[in-house]
């Protein structure tokens, strides 16, 4: 089974215009459950190495908030960029190493804004960014899900009805976030061909100071928003994942 790990970066509730984060990212990092072990050991080592205790405990933060260690505010003030930027590297070789794929969906709050605002505009009924989003990362999800299990199925069982599944995948959203249970259900009635029965039609919620791929995610979504805001600047950490084989699909989505 496979743990599809959701972050997130750029929810500004009910305000749509900070020209600061113009984007909402959602992203997915797919974790085989065979890989669960070896990650969590390897970022709670991390974090012994460059806290001197492991997260949660006296002098450490709760959890890695993505903004904080980029920017060096909240409990990463007196950490030099060096510093900083060493802890943000460790944490993304642990997705680089085992090449984890990450599926992203985006959308841009102010086309999203705009397109309900059209007189008789088809889009009038949207609900929240987030729920626009969330509908276009199911969509690649699934999409992605059915083409890895249908390449480990021989040639001549291709064209059976009734594939057999390898891999089955459990959505894990943050608790707390924008990603809302009746999202799912929204989707499988506009969706009714593209749903794959490898994808569970539930999502599960973790706080993210108790998951260590849901940090990573947050810092995965972080980068991507950062480089939706500004891409013809550099961007070494999120280059970086995607020549690494992480960033495998970004899906943006568009109002016609």
């Amino acid at each position: 089974m496979y743990l599809v790990y959701m972050g997130e970066s750029g929810d500004t509730g009910n305000s749509f215009s900070d020209p600061n984060q113009r984007h909402h990212v959602h992203l997915g990092l797919l974790v085989h459950e065979g890989q669960c072990i070896s990650m969590n050991g390897e970022f709670n080592a991390l974090c012994r190495r460059h806290f001197g205790s492991p997260l949660g405990e006296a002098g450490t933060p709760s959890h890695i908030n993505p903004r904080d260690v980029y920017q060096g505010t909240g409990f990463f003030t007196s950490w030099n960029p060096q510093k900083r930027a060493d802890l943000i590297q460790d944490c993304l070789d642990i997705l680089l190493r085992r090449e984890v794929p990450a599926i992203i969906a985006y959308i841009n709050k102010e086309e999203f804004v705009s397109a309900k605002a059209r007189p008789d505009s088809p889009y009038s009924f949207l609900g929240s960014p987030s729920e626009v989003a969330i509908s276009k990362f199911l969509m690649a999800l699934n999409l992605f899900v059915d083409e890895a299990n249908m390449s480990a199925i021989g040639h001549e069982n291709i064209m059976e009805s009734d594939l057999p599944v390898r891999d089955y995948s459990l959505i894990v959203a943050g608790q707390g976030k924008s990603v809302a249970p009746e999202f799912m259900n929204q989707f499988l009635h506009q969706e009714e061909e593209i749903p794959s029965p490898a994808v569970l039609e539930n999502f599960c919620y973790v706080q993210s100071e108790y998951s260590v791929c849901t940090q990573l995610a947050n810092l995965c979504a972080y980068f991507v928003r950062r480089w939706l805001q500004t891409p013809d600047e550099s961007h070494s950490y999120f280059d970086a994942l995607q020549e690494g084989r992480v960033i495998q699909v970004i899906y943006p989505v568009q109002f016609y």
